[in-house]
């Protein structure tokens, strides 16, 4: 567990979408990779069966209506920073075990051509790229990836198939430059002090609930000023509530504020 969450908080960086780099980055889909096999050396399997495993998971992804906007390149990068690699050095006695007999299924099916991505074949697939469950046991479902805005932002939740707890991250596609970002939607205490303060103001004891996605809206398109601007509105309950906006998901603005059994009230700007 420890291991699968700071994978997730280490991509809060930026990402640019370069496809990876080696003998076996060049391919780009898992068909013409697997009609490769036959070159691949023993030293070579390790980076073989991990560049299989991307694009096969990015190519699920790809199949969702809900994705289909988002262009491989950007969910083949999102499926390898979500799964990086893990080298068969860094694993212990029984998780090399483990890869060793995956390893042996996965060459009967890749020597007799037989490429449909079956359960089993995928079991041994997953199997082989983290046999120690510590890399991938969390889990992202296709179905659980929701589009918070069309074409732009979206929210997924990660089940840890072990504890089967769930965690909310939240992607951002630069549909521009072909880049995307994985981002926190609640502001940063440390570097937001003057957003905390302004919540504090209105209201003393409001306490962000992560458990829900919010509900998030881009700023007016004919307002250049404004349209870059996602507007943030946590789980919408008739309690306390306030919504922000960010461009950049590092620096926060509160905008409006609402009390319990009261109108909202527009303290960065009126939002209609």
């Amino acid at each position: 567990m420890k291991r699968t969450v700071s994978i997730f908080f280490a991509l809060l960086c930026t990402t640019s979408l370069a496809f990876a780099q080696g003998k076996y980055g060049k391919y780009l889909n898992s068909k013409k990779l697997a009609l490769a096999y036959k070159t691949v050396k023993p030293a070579e399997k390790d980076d073989y069966y991990q560049q299989y495993y991307w694009l096969v998971k990015a190519e699920q992804l790809k199949t969702y209506p809900h994705l289909a906007d988002i262009k491989p390149v950007v969910l083949y990068n999102f499926v390898k920073k979500v799964n990086p690699q893990n080298p068969t050095k860094k694993l212990d006695d029984r998780g090399k075990e483990l890869r060793k007999t995956a390893e042996l299924s996965l060459d009967q099916y890749f020597k007799n051509k037989n490429f449909q991505n079956n359960q089993v074949l995928l079991l041994n697939l997953e199997t082989y790229v983290d046999p120690s469950q510590g890399e991938y046991f969390t889990k992202v479902d296709a179905e659980k990836i929701k589009q918070l805005v069309p074409k732009e932002f979206y929210g997924f939740t990660s089940l840890n198939k072990k504890t089967h707890e769930e965690i909310n991250y939240y992607l951002w596609v630069d549909k521009k430059n072909d880049k995307f970002k994985i981002v926190d939607v609640i502001p940063n205490e440390k570097e937001n002090a003057k957003f905390y303060a302004s919540v504090k103001q209105y209201l003393p004891k409001y306490k962000f609930e992560k458990k829900f996605m919010p509900t998030v809206k881009k700023g007016t398109k004919a307002d250049k000023t404004d349209k870059d601007f996602f507007y943030i509105m946590p789980f919408e309950q008739n309690k306390d509530n306030i919504e922000y906006k960010t461009d950049d998901f590092e620096t926060f603005t509160l905008s409006q504020v609402k009390r319990e059994g009261e109108a909202w009230i527009g303290v960065e700007k009126p939002r209609k």
